[in-house]
């Protein structure tokens, strides 16, 4: 296969670096820009060639801020990433696997605010994740999830975006309803809806999973979304036990065109060490772009 050639940013694949994917929401490059404003976020991930800036937390800020963050991003040519569908003290309600009326109409009602949030952003993406009723079976939960999902789907369509299911391991957040990566791509195989696909988060599955190659193989059908984190801590690619030379190989490879979202922290908190991921991140973006001898 002929290797990918560098993009017009100089890069090989289309990243993202975030503004802040968990509280306390600290944007991944807050000592390099010298401040936590998003629009100055947005300005440096032009400055670096970015493709994109992730803009997880958007339904919990200010509708003013998310209005100036897709001004800033659309002013500069960047592509908004992934929206979280619901606000972080929400992420542990049971609705999708809840069969009535009032968990329907919540769904609804989150959906289509995550909808606005998204328009101002200029994101096409919303990411989708959903708790466990530990007192009722996974499996009934999942068909009834993926139900929810085909009438989302609908209202996602109608306005030109995708619903992306993502599993989260336990580690990170217990007792959610989707914990492993085959686990999320069959529910959404079931949603059979083509507004509706998966993110590929290379932490929650190396720690569920394992086997990275393997199961971003099994689900590629489906994979709409990349974001990189190392195991353990959710870290930088490289301070870990992830190989990310081979995954971004396959990404590059593959001409995935995606978004590739930088959704970790740092080893080393700090300019130095934000300085050096980045530095990382660009020798790993361009072996995996190189010839298989070179």
């Amino acid at each position: 296969m002929t290797p990918p050639s560098r993009g017009e940013r100089g890069w090989a694949l289309r990243y993202a670096p975030h503004l802040g994917y968990r509280p306390p929401f600290q944007p991944l490059f807050a000592h390099a820009v010298g401040s936590d404003d998003p629009v100055a976020q947005v300005e440096f991930a032009a400055d670096q060639g970015f493709a994109g800036v992730q803009y997880a937390a958007a339904r919990s800020r200010p509708v003013s801020e998310q209005s100036r963050v897709g001004e800033a991003l659309a002013r500069h040519g960047l592509e908004a990433g992934c929206v979280l569908y619901t606000g972080f003290d929400q992420l542990r309600n049971t609705s999708w696997g809840v069969e009535s009326d009032d968990a329907r109409s919540w769904i609804t009602s989150e959906v289509r605010a995550a909808i606005d949030a998204a328009k101002r952003v200029g994101a096409r993406r919303i990411a989708v994740v959903a708790a466990a009723d530990p007192q009722k079976p996974n499996a009934l939960q999942r068909v009834i999830m993926a139900s929810h999902l085909r009438f989302a789907g609908d209202l996602a369509a109608m306005a030109d975006m995708t619903l992306c299911v993502e599993a989260l391991s336990r580690t990170s957040i217990p007792n959610m309803l989707l914990q492993r990566i085959l686990d999320a791509h069959a529910v959404v195989r079931s949603a059979n809806h083509p507004a509706v696909r998966l993110i590929f988060d290379t932490s929650h599955v190396q720690i569920m999973d394992g086997n990275l190659l393997f199961h971003l193989e099994q689900t590629w059908d489906l994979v709409e979304v990349v974001q990189l984190a190392d195991n353990p801590g959710r870290l930088e690619p490289g301070s870990g036990e992830i190989n990310f030379e081979s995954v971004l190989r396959v990404l590059a490879n593959r001409g995935y065109a995606g978004l590739v979202e930088l959704e970790h922290g740092w080893s080393v908190p700090g300019l130095a060490g934000e300085r050096r991921g980045l530095e990382n991140l660009r020798r790993l973006d361009a072996a995996a772009a190189a010839p298989p001898n070179a």
